[in-house]
């Protein structure tokens, strides 16, 4: 069988399937040569010709029963070729999406790590800041504290209070006192004393 016959697909051509009549291959002939016919197509005249001949071959060789079963050979084992290339295309469509699908979960993973090493390290920086800060106000609350100390003790002149009476009682007083005091029991004692050899003698 000729090459270019068994690289057309003959029922397509004739808009017919596999298991039509005879009564139907020529009525769908009649109507594509009618509808492709050259002559009928003068605005496109080469590629109505190559159609109308393939579509000829198609009849020719459908309406012939050793070259039908030949062809349809042929055309079964195309059929076939091709669910098993459809079934592999699936297997391999079904492969990709499976290696699309970890691949896009391996790159969500590694974002969701960067993205919690990030947060870790964000809350870590935080935390340092919010540290520095506290310290700052700290220091400065220190600083303003010693200032006004200063302050007060440099801009306001005589703030001592002047010591009142008892304020002003220091200890030369008090040594005055227990003088004093002293030289007023060695008089009492020596009353006693006298008044005690008074009455010895009188004895």
């Amino acid at each position: 069988m000729d090459s270019e016959i068994k690289d057309l697909d003959l029922y397509e051509l004739l808009e017919i399937n596999y298991n039509s009549t005879r009564e139907e291959i020529d009525k769908a002939y009649r109507r594509n040569a009618f509808k492709y016919h050259p002559d009928k197509n003068i605005n496109n005249v080469e590629a109505a010709t190559k159609l109308f001949h393939q579509i000829s071959i198609a009849y020719e060789t459908l309406t012939d029963p050793r070259k039908k079963l030949e062809y349809d050979n042929i055309y079964k084992a195309k059929i076939e070729s091709k669910k098993r290339f459809e079934k592999l295309d699936a297997k391999r469509k079904v492969m990709k999406e499976e290696l699309e699908e970890r691949e896009k979960a391996a790159k969500q993973s590694k974002k969701t790590t960067i993205f919690t090493q990030e947060s870790r390290e964000a809350k870590i920086e935080r935390i340092k800041e919010e540290t520095a800060r506290r310290r700052r106000e700290k220091e400065e609350k220190l600083r303003l504290s010693d200032q006004r100390s200063k302050a007060s003790t440099t801009h306001r002149p005589n703030s001592t209070p002047r010591p009142s009476s008892k304020q002003a009682f220091g200890y030369k007083d008090f040594e005055s006192i227990v003088l004093n005091k002293m030289i007023e029991q060695e008089r009492l004692d020596k009353e006693k004393w006298g008044e005690k050899s008074e009455s010895s003698m009188e004895a």
